[in-house]
């Protein structure tokens, strides 16, 4: 990947240290590592802090509780990325993500490992965050799209290799998986040491004006990111209930399903800026809610062990372009002083989609069963791909 301008374009792009490049590729790390890092050692925690149910219900939100926090570090960190620039932030940011994640290296209580985790989630949804304002800000045309993709697939494959790492670890002792998090210093490292200050690359055409949020922020993507957000989320919450109703109670083999689509999505990514040669940004959307539509379908008709293995295969040809393709597509529409803000809402929105569709959608599933989530998203998905077949198909107004 080479930071240079493609050809045709008029914006030159702004020239990339090693460190710079380095945290755009990782930083969605950080937000893998806040999810999962714990999750093999959640039994010796609860084995040796928990003393109540209460206690116990403490040891599961030491996970989940980390994404509600996402949702406010991500917008926090694009809007004092434009006021303040990378680097006082990023190294900000990085020590609250080290600072929080090795807590548990040190206390033992419980309320205060909690409180840990909420700064461990705004300081991860604000690292990544942060690397991919970064992306938008200092490249453009396809290497800006090169990037993106190149970003969400070393944050999948890594999230594959974090769960093994920490389960590792973990044979140690419950405490050990903490220390993962010292991985917040070496991004306040290369902030502190890699990263300049300098003009972002503009897109062609594009104003930097400093106008109210609200008249020039496009607010068509808070519900597009809130519907990929549940189209992506559902099928990870309730595959592996439909798994265990068609008989299949092996955490490995339910494991399996999941690496298999994070693998082929993770290859998408990566193909993500190729595509673009080829397809614009609407067709790229076309593709992913035909994919995604189709793969749930295929699970929702046929709820077996095979079925579920054919259908998300598919489903996830189709998740690996959604976010590289959300993001590119939001900064192309809006100034270079206005990434940051750009990227920390759209990403809060991806973000709050989780919790909030599985809210929304347990009482479905509760009466018809785990398929109806599936179900759900699926119509979702068809319903999207209607609405940017119809988008496609129309002609663009000239500008003026």
């Amino acid at each position: 990947m080479t930071a240079a301008s493609v050809p045709g374009d008029d914006a030159p792009a702004v020239p990339l240290s090693w460190a710079s490049r380095l945290i755009m590729l990782t930083g969605g790390i950080a937000v893998a590592m806040a999810l999962v890092a714990l999750t093999p050692v959640l039994p010796q925690i609860d084995a040796a802090l928990a003393h109540s149910p209460d206690d116990r219900l403490l040891v599961k939100l030491l996970v989940t509780v980390t994404g509600l926090t996402m949702v406010i570090g991500a917008p926090l960190a694009g809007f004092l990325t434009d006021r303040y620039g990378v680097r006082k932030i990023l190294l900000l940011f990085g020590l609250v993500f080290a600072v929080g994640g090795t807590a548990g290296l040190y206390l033992d209580s419980l309320p205060v490992l909690l409180v840990s985790r909420l700064l461990v989630g705004a300081a991860s949804g604000a690292i990544a965050a942060i690397s991919m304002t970064m992306i938008n800000t200092r490249l453009v045309g396809n290497d800006r799209a090169k990037w993106m993709g190149g970003h969400v697939a070393v944050a999948s494959l890594c999230a594959l290799a974090i769960h093994p790492l920490a389960g590792f670890v973990g044979e140690f002792g419950w405490r050990w998986p903490f220390a993962l998090y010292s991985l917040g210093l070496l991004f306040s490292v290369l902030a502190l040491f890699g990263t300049d200050e300098v003009k972002a690359a503009a897109a062609p055409g594009v104003s930097a004006d400093r106008a109210a949020l609200l008249s020039w922020f496009p607010k068509r993507f808070i519900l597009l990111a809130l519907f990929i957000g549940a189209i992506t989320y559902l099928p990870v919450v309730y595959v592996p209930f439909v798994l265990r109703n068609a008989g299949v109670s092996s955490p490995l083999v339910i494991s399996m399903v999941g690496f298999g689509d994070s693998i082929l999505s993770a290859s998408m990514s990566l193909l993500f800026a190729r595509s673009q040669r080829w397809f614009s940004s609407r067709a790229g959307f076309l593709f992913s809610f035909a994919c995604t539509g189709l793969g749930l379908s295929i699970v929702t008709v046929w709820p077996s062990i095979l079925g579920v293995f054919i259908g998300m295969g598919v489903f996830g040809l189709g998740i690996g372009w959604f976010v590289p393709n959300l993001m590119t597509a939001a900064a192309s529409l809006v100034g270079p002083d206005q990434q940051g803000r750009t990227v920390g809402i759209v990403k809060a929105a991806h973000y709050m989609a989780a919790p909030l569709c599985v809210v929304l959608v347990e009482p479905i599933t509760r009466r018809f069963g785990p398929t109806s989530a599936l179900t759900t998203a699926a119509v979702i998905a068809f319903a999207l791909l209607v609405i940017f077949a119809v988008r496609l198909a129309t002609p663009r107004r000239a500008p003026g």
